[in-house]
């Protein structure tokens, strides 16, 4: 055959010329992995070695069918593991005789492979990185279960007076209609699932489950000691324990069938993620996964093609052309103020991202914000708040689970009611519901606005607390939403030099694709706008959209962790913000760059190009209906009310108007009408505006702990409350108070990272940031070239002939620089055996950071070292570095060496035993120790108490690990 000739062709049929081959491929692959090695070393971080892990398996895609899938693998001795999910022609080969794990990706039976006229397509899998979604850290009910912990299940039904319940989401409302989920399907996609739990196995669906892990049928989760695999059952129980059993715990939609796939407890690839999302897509209806890419404040990541194919195939093809349903928890990284936009799958428009909320109402300390978020469901908030009860590990159950994990699955569950309600709505017909249906209610948010289309959304919790009693009355009466039609506007290509604290402006004239009948939107629902820009450090950048309506979505918040120098190459940020819109107009861009300290402001950005993918539909989506109002806003009115008329009631006179709004307007208590309520006052539930507490600008009720926002000069506190000082380890910034990073017990209004004061439970110094910055920063002891000043309690900075001084006084050498001697605790010039401190001028202070660039000697300014960005003493005793070095021991290096981690351009030493941990200092990799090796400690749900102190969850990870 013709690929049988070639392949003589390279080997040779000699063999001479084979070898040769071989040899220069294997050359070409050694000298690859040096230049890997050198560049770590060197601490580059270029794309070829930047943690890619090659295993011993590929996706193949192969014309033919299985036969000839078998046929080609048998040849080049691979093992065909069957089809990969529900992608046609698209195969899982193994190879065994391939390193399991390896920084070269393979050349040999690969490149042969290739070859083949049957062969399409070919890509060797790579090790993705994924984070589970969790954090470690009235009136009488008419329903009642037996089941132990139904009683304190406060996200179902408020029945307490202790806990101020303000809102539920009206799920018993759904189960008294006669909804409980019965014959629907949901799976978890995560690291298995505990079939046989007692609150399981009753709804438990073998067709909806698999271990992608293990490549079996059984996605029983693996066990070890620290439960470290319980996150699957966790959100399985949410949506589907049973009820009545006397167990433990009910499910949101108790009757519906429960699968699980086992697929994060192992190597997660392209191919594991494609496999998993298309399971059984004329079986399942519904997806959750409460995990994603690093929440670290620094990744952009999102699906590669094989799982893009999948959820579009599940779009096109799931549960008979009516798309399957993804539902997507939308990450954890509030704390390293991470965006979900920079998470590829949240800010897809074929997921629903849910978002959290506390039971209070407020924001809860690792929510994320972005655009794309579509709605909201219950979760943990801090300390003190109650977490979610559900199944967990070894046939127990959990007052414990946290974060979005425990939010995504409540929603599924929640959908799954719906479904029963109208098993012929479409995926489209899903999102549809929820953004007409989810409401702002209590949730404390000071960025909810009213789009064009009358409905409230906010970047915290999009459109709203999920309503399950609203969901099913508006699925029963549901009719099928028009078509979808996609208009792909024109790129602008204009590029633009983004520079610093500046804003770069672009206006594009849409036109919804007018001269397309097939492509034509009118009324928008998704918008995404793909991106090219160059930057030297993406997280200074900030973008915002502003539809022709007028509606500001932000895209891209500023990331502080986000050092990457690779900008945004074609990335796709997504707003549902618009949803009911018009498409047609002046769409405008806004880019922002706010440069940090950490960055040299000599290289601006560039935005390369820009286009818009608008998403909706030609005609009036809700035509058909008999109301097209929103539920979480009325449409805004340009006239005053509609009709009225006039009635006496005592001595008071009554305007009645047929209009969304009443506000009071005088003395004599006459009304108007109007399409919002103004500053200063709150809608209430008989849609009548009511006066806010005094110093609220904005509220969600008549008390003075129910603002959303403040007036000027105050600030919103955590309780709601609008303050003039922020108290409790939180600062001011834009009328809120924030957490401050929690190495501090307090700190200033000029950041998270200004201490005042140290956590006591964990750090205890302050060190001064010289010729840095000049506020404070926690540490645990003071650095070389540092004492501890008795009175303060502050790390001041020793003689410049000592190299350390223990104190109290700043001359009280333990060492001298070079040129110096240590003689009765003096340090001698060298030079001059007489000059001693008692002749020498305390130092002047050190100049300020413009004239900080050296060190003195001889009366000169001498330069510090090309990496350091300050010194005291010589040249190579840095006290800050360049923007691409670490500093370590006044010394500044191109990476931390292992038992360190970067935090803010210092190496900061990792807890005791770990020798790999995250930017803030938790543990991912422990030392060996008694037997025991630990490959990666992922963040995870109910896994201990939420907590604020790095120090408190280092505890955790240790004494999770047993021999």
């Amino acid at each position: 055959s013709t690929t049988e000739r070639k392949l003589r062709t390279l080997h040779g049929d000699a063999g001479g010329s084979g070898k040769k081959w071989g040899k220069m491929v294997w050359n070409a692959a050694l000298r690859r992995g040096l230049m890997c090695v050198l560049a770590l070393w060197l601490g580059f971080t270029s794309a070829p070695c930047k943690a890619r892990i090659y295993t011993n398996h590929w996706a193949v895609r192969i014309n033919g069918g299985p036969v000839f899938a078998d046929r080609i693998a048998d040849k080049y001795g691979y093992k065909n593991m069957g089809q990969i999910g529900d992608l046609k022609d698209h195969y899982h080969f193994f190879h065994s005789r391939t390193i399991k794990r390896s920084t070269l990706s393979s050349r040999g039976g690969h490149s042969f492979l290739s070859m083949e006229s049957k062969v399409e397509w070919i890509q060797q899998q790579v090790v993705k990185r994924r984070i589970k979604r969790d954090y470690k850290t009235s009136p009488a009910q008419s329903i009642f279960f037996n089941d132990a912990k139904w009683s304190s299940m406060w996200y179902i039904h408020c029945n307490d007076d202790i806990h101020n319940c303000q809102s539920d989401m009206n799920i018993v409302g759904a189960w008294k209609r006669g909804y409980t989920g019965k014959d629907v399907v949901i799976t978890i996609l995560d690291d298995g699932i505990e079939r046989n739990h007692p609150d399981l196995i009753q709804n438990y669906d073998n067709q909806a489950s698999y271990d992608v892990n293990g490549n079996d049928m059984d996605p029983m989760p693996r066990y070890d000691a620290s439960n470290e695999n319980k996150h699957g059952t966790r959100c399985a129980g949410e949506v589907a324990a049973s009820a009545n059993n006397s167990h433990c715990t009910v499910g949101i939609a108790y009757n519906a069938r429960i699968g699980g796939v086992r697929m994060l407890d192992g190597d997660v690839t392209d191919m594991v993620e494609a496999k998993s999302l298309s399971l059984q897509p004329q079986h399942i209806d519904i997806y959750s996964a409460s995990w994603g890419p690093d929440d670290d404040g620094k990744t952009v990541d999102g699906p590669a093609s094989l799982a893009r194919q999948a959820f579009e195939n599940g779009i096109r093809m799931g549960r008979k052309g009516r798309g399957s349903i993804f539902v997507w928890a939308s990450g954890n990284g509030g704390r390293s103020r991470d965006h979900c936009s920079c998470d590829g799958y949240t800010n897809s428009i074929y997921t629903i991202s849910i978002s959290s909320t506390a039971e209070s109402g407020r924001k809860p300390w690792y929510l994320e914000e972005c655009s794309s978020t579509l709605t909201t469901t219950y979760s943990s908030g801090e300390n003190y708040d109650r977490k979610i009860i559900t199944t967990d590990l070894r046939q127990r159950c959990t007052d414990s689970h946290t974060g979005t994990s425990a939010s995504a699955p409540m929603a599924a569950g929640i959908i799954a009611l719906a479904l029963e309600a109208n098993p012929l709505l479409s995926w489209r017909d899903v999102q549809h519901i929820i953004v007409k249906t989810s409401r702002a209610g209590h949730l404390n948010a000071p960025d909810w606005k009213t789009n064009a289309a009358g409905y409230n959304v906010s970047h915290l919790y999009g459109f709203g607390l999920m309503d399950a009693e609203a969901m099913v009355k508006e699925a029963e009466r549901w009719k099928q939403v028009p078509a979808q039609h996609i208009c792909v506007e024109s790129a602008d290509r204009q590029i633009r030099t983004i520079r610093p604290e500046h804003v770069v402006r672009s206006v594009y004239k849409a036109t919804g694709c007018i001269d397309n009948s097939n492509h034509h939107v009118i009324y928008l629902e998704h918008v995404i706008v793909r991106i090219t820009i160059t930057h030297p450090r993406r997280g200074d950048l900030s973008i915002n959209l502003t539809s022709p309506s007028g509606t500001k979505s932000q895209l891209l918040g500023n990331r502080l962790f986000d050092h990457s120098m690779e900008g945004f190459k074609n990335w796709e940020f997504m707003t549902t913000h618009c949803w009911g819109e018009k498409a047609a107009g002046d769409w405008i861009l806004e880019i922002h760059d706010s440069p940090s300290q950490l960055r040299s402001q000599k290289v601006p950005g560039k935005l390369k190009e820009w286009s818009l993918v608008l998403y909706g539909t030609s005609v009036h989506p809700y035509s058909s209906l008999r109301s097209d109002k929103p539920r979480s806003a009325e449409p805004p009115s340009s006239i005053p009310f509609l009709s009225f008329s006039l009635f006496l009631y005592g001595d008071n006179i009554f305007l009645l108007c047929l209009c969304p709004i009443l506000l009071p307007l005088s003395p004599r208590r006459c009304r108007t009408c109007v399409s919002e309520c103004p500053s200063g006052f709150f809608r209430d539930d008989r849609k009548r505006c009511k006066k806010c507490s005094s110093l609220c600008e904005t509220c969600v009720g008549s008390r003075s702990d129910q603002c959303s926002t403040c007036r000027p000069g105050f600030h919103l506190n955590e309780d709601g409350q609008c303050v003039i000082r922020c108290q409790g380890g939180r600062y001011a910034m834009e009328r809120q108070c924030h957490l401050c990073h929690h190495t501090c017990q307090e700190c200033d209004d000029g950041g998270p990272d200004n201490c005042t004061s140290c956590d006591k439970d964990f750090m205890s110094l302050i060190i001064k940031r010289m010729c840095v910055s000049p506020d404070g920063e926690c540490v645990e002891q003071c650095k070389e070239g540092f004492f501890v000043d008795e009175e303060s309690q502050e790390c001041e900075p020793c003689h410049r002939m000592c190299r350390t001084c223990g104190g109290p006084n700043y001359d009280d050498c333990d060492s001298c620089e070079d040129d110096f001697t240590l003689k009765d605790g003096e340090c001698v010039d060298n030079h001059s055996a007489s000059f001693m401190f008692s002749s020498v001028k305390p130092p002047s202070p050190l100049p300020s950071c413009p004239m900080c660039r050296g060190y003195p000697k001889g009366g000169e300014c001498q330069p510090c070292a090309p990496e350091c960005a300050s010194c005291l003493g010589n040249a190579t005793h840095c006290l800050s570095c360049e923007t691409q070095y670490l500093l370590l021991e006044h010394s500044c290096r191109g990476h931390c060496p292992e038992g360190h981690y970067p935090n803010e351009r210092v190496c900061l030493r990792c807890p005791p035993d770990c020798i790999e941990c995250s930017q803030d200092g938790l543990c991912k990799g422990k030392a060996a120790a008694r037997g025991v090796e630990v490959e990666g400690v992922r963040v995870k749900g109910g896994g201990g108490d939420v907590s604020h102190s790095t120090k408190r969850s280092t505890f955790f990870l240790i004494s999770s690990i047993q021999p």
